[in-house]
């Protein structure tokens, strides 16, 4: 890693995603900013605490952005002062949290993989473009104790739409979204033994019926298999269904052989921040504490709905890329209510109802644990001195004067 004037020039070895997280220019003191207008830190702190005070229902969100440390806080400061909070990614649909809840799910690690899988299943994700070193260190090229050759020793398969991580699997099964549903009843009937109907199968998946047929004998064959998933699979508009079907379909394959289910979350802190609000509330994702318990609210609670619904009169949230995705309909509400963002880059203009409060970047100037898209804890370090205020200390802040 090197350093120059505060900020960090160059990593080794050398990762795009990486390296435009570590590399982009830091928010300083002088980007605080109050209703457009320049302030201080102190200023600005003042005057989100009288927004929250003053608030019926404020929300919080963007939470996967900060550290575990921080989120914990956060969920403090919401109990106190009776607000929604809304830990899931607000672009990036991810039902794990319920259906570990109701159906039950096998996961593992991304070291289980590296050692174990022979066969890997990538199903509606391209991860030599969103998550490249997956590829690289976890999933297909690397040796592992029980695959010492590595790639030579891995079957590859791709399904889903062609994109660039298919073209570089052994087998490709094209299966378009309207067919998901139907191939993944297809896989559950198969492994429990049940009757299909034929006819409807041919004409609901046509020519992959076959090739479908021999994916699942392979995973039946597989010493360790895993099935990796993406936002293609992981689709808003059927809810938890798929997830639902495909952990239906891998535990009773225990029997037989060995597997789990990996997916390929975004980062850098939306499980952690997930895991965070779950155990403290006892809800996955979410959670109202407006009527001083913990109530939830799946269906209607996200972030974005209770924006675009224009069910919250303030927010306060961490900045990150999601911001330029939002619905227009969010991104309308967040305007025109009183609105609290910590970031440690600046996101474009500041507008007249706004709080923009610079924050220290967790794993460059600050400290904390963050958590890996497949469960594991781990520690980030400062690298270069702070010239803002970390979110804990901020947060903290908030909290004692919304309580005096």
């Amino acid at each position: 890693m090197e350093t120059t004037a505060g900020q960090v020039t160059g990593t080794q070895p050398a990762c795009r995603l990486s390296s435009a997280y570590l590399q982009a220019p830091l928010a300083t003191a002088a980007d605080c900013c109050v209703h457009g207008q320049p302030a201080s830190s102190e200023q600005a702190i003042e005057a989100a605490a009288a927004v929250l005070q003053n608030a019926r229902v404020p929300l919080y969100f963007g939470l996967g952005e900060t550290s575990s440390e921080v989120v914990r806080k956060v969920v403090d400061l919401a109990d106190q002062t009776g607000g929604i909070l809304d830990a899931s990614h607000p672009t990036y649909f991810d039902p794990t949290g319920r259906v570990l809840q109701t159906t039950g799910m096998v996961t593992c690690s991304l070291g289980e993989i590296r050692h174990r899988a022979d066969l890997v299943v990538f199903w509606g994700c391209d991860p030599k473009t969103t998550h490249p070193r997956h590829w690289e260190r976890y999933s297909v090229e690397p040796t592992g104790r029980f695959i010492p050759h590595g790639r030579a020793d891995r079957h590859v398969v791709g399904i889903g739409q062609p994109n660039a991580t298919t073209a570089a699997c052994d087998t490709f099964l094209s299966l378009s979204p309207a067919q998901q549903i139907a191939a993944l009843h297809a896989l559950v009937a198969w492994t429990q033994g049940k009757p299909l109907n034929e006819t409807t199968l041919q004409a609901q998946l046509g020519n992959i019926v076959e090739a479908l047929a021999q994916l699942h004998q392979q995973i039946q064959a597989a010493k360790y298999f895993v099935i990796v998933l993406g936002e293609g699979f992981l689709r808003r508009d059927l809810g938890r269904v798929p997830l639902e079907l495909l952990s239906q379909y891998v535990r009773p394959l225990h029997e037989k052989t060995r597997g789990a289910i990996s997916i390929l979350r975004p980062g850098p802190n939306w499980v952690g921040a997930g895991g965070v609000v779950a155990s403290r509330t006892g809800y996955p994702g979410g959670a109202s504490l407006g009527q001083g318990i913990p109530q939830f609210d799946p269906d209607n609670g996200s972030a974005v709905q209770l924006l675009s619904a224009g069910r919250v009169d303030a927010a306060m949230l961490f900045t990150g890329p999601w911001l330029k995705q939002l619905p227009e309909a969010a991104i309308k509400r967040l305007n025109e209510i009183p609105t609290i963002m910590l970031g440690h880059q600046t996101e474009g203009p500041i507008g007249e109802r706004q709080i923009f409060i610079p924050i220290a970047r967790p794993g460059v100037s600050d400290q904390g644990t963050t958590s890996r898209l497949d469960d594991m804890p781990l520690p980030l370090r400062s690298l270069v001195p702070a010239e803002a205020l970390t979110a804990k200390e901020i947060v903290q802040a908030l909290l004692e004067k919304t309580s005096a």
